[in-house]
């Protein structure tokens, strides 16, 4: 097992002496990731979720759901993103349509693209990448609300950055390194920077790069947020995930992991960064050094989405060549299991004989949302013509038509 786990292992134990000078201690969950991926099975509805109900979004000429539809709860809310400009707010109970949230546009409100932003259940907020590195915010009341420059700028590209929300007055910034800084996380309020942490290691960052030291550009679909993947001139190549997968939420806690680096981290105000768990990969393990080579079984996670019971994230192998895998995960807290499968299989519905599940977000609450598209549910229910024993809030879904908006899902 390569040193980050053994370096993380050696963290795990925090002595504090007490009283009677007994030690008391404290250690990391371990997920053993690399052990599942080579023992692969089914992924089921049951192992995952408590419950499952089905949402039909209204369809009219005035909220029609565009391509590559994304869906996440925000409150009593469905927010639906589609394309690189729509977003559209539905009632999280009955489907009915509210309202449209922001546009796309060079002008003072407008936003460079629906995806890559956030939502905060603090303030009922959108927050949508903006021009020039800024973030353009909207109430759910449709209203433009304002404008935030990070106090931090990013770096000369391959230099990344990303945000999300951590309560519902400060925001958390992470920078990746470069020739000159480690990578950081920071912590801002408006204008204000409360905390930078360094991420310190003995390992270099990306050097600042140009056009000429680049062969070819492609995006790949990971499961999440998308990735970049760079081909050099010197036959290396470079992964950068695009998008902020690096955070994610359950309940009040905010969570990060960074690329090639098996720790996950949970992010305080007033602590700063504190480890909670390790990624066990095995042989599968991608090192920092190792990053621009082309390991072909390493398993690179992409997408990490949590609740109180589970956690489910997404992760590819065969990165940099084509043979490249995209999977899902399932780690259940109670019993520290771990479930891989491919990507495409989704996840069984054993619990209503439905249509399989992928789901793409869940709230900080804890509701996983998935996309179903209409002419997907029409198609099962012509296949299961004969069927007499459905579910009703399966049967209910009779009534969608194969030009309608899609179906959301909502799994606890």
């Amino acid at each position: 097992m390569k040193n980050h786990v053994f370096a993380a292992m050696a963290c795990l134990f925090l002595a504090a002496c007490g009283s009677g000078g007994e030690t008391k201690v404290a250690k990391l969950e371990v997920i053993p990731l690399g052990a599942a991926f080579d023992n692969q099975t089914e992924l089921k509805a049951s192992d995952c979720f408590r419950k499952i109900r089905y949402v039909a979004l209204e369809t009219t000429d005035s909220c029609l759901v565009g391509q590559g539809a994304y869906t996440v709860v925000l409150n009593d809310w469905i927010v639906v993103t589609s394309g690189r400009d729509r977003c559209q707010l539905f009632d999280k109970k009955t489907g009915r349509f509210i309202r449209s949230i922001g546009h796309v546009g060079e002008d003072p409100e407008g936003y460079s693209n629906v995806h890559g932003g956030w939502q905060n259940p603090y303030t009922g907020k959108l927050s949508f990448p903006g021009w020039k590195n800024k973030i353009v915010v909207y109430g759910a009341d449709g209203k433009f609300d304002h404008i935030w420059t990070p106090p931090i700028p990013a770096g000369q590209f391959p230099a990344m950055s990303a945000f999300d929300y951590l309560d519902a007055d400060v925001i958390a910034g992470y920078y990746s390194a470069t020739d000159s800084l480690p990578a950081r996380i920071a912590l801002f309020r408006g204008d204000e920077t409360v905390r930078v942490e360094s991420l310190l290691t003995e390992q270099e960052g990306d050097r600042a790069i140009t056009p000429n030291d680049i062969a070819s550009i492609s995006i790949l679909k990971d499961g999440g947020d998308g990735m970049m993947i760079l081909k050099y001139k010197d036959n290396k190549s470079a992964a950068y995930s695009l998008g902020n997968s690096c955070f994610w939420h359950a309940g009040n806690d905010l969570y990060f992991r960074r690329s090639y680096n098996d720790t996950i981290y949970q992010v305080s105000a007033e602590k700063g960064l504190q480890p909670v768990r390790v990624l066990d990969l095995g042989t599968h393990d991608w090192s920092y050094n190792e990053r621009f080579e082309d390991k072909k079984e390493a398993i690179y996670p992409t997408k990490f989405m949590e609740n109180e019971d589970v956690i489910l994230f997404r992760f590819m192998t065969n990165v940099y060549n084509d043979k490249q895998k995209t999977y899902n995960a399932l780690y259940r807290k109670a019993d520290g299991t771990v479930r891989v499968c491919l990507f495409d299989d989704k996840i069984t519905d054993d619990m209503n004989g439905f249509l399989p599940l992928q789901p793409v977000s869940v709230s900080a609450s804890g509701e996983f949302s998935a996309i179903l598209p209409s002419e997907e549910v029409v198609s099962w229910f012509e296949d299961n013509a004969g069927e007499t024993d459905i579910p009703a809030e399966v049967a209910a879904l009779k009534k969608v038509g194969e030009e309608d908006n899609p179906v959301v899902v909502i799994m606890e």
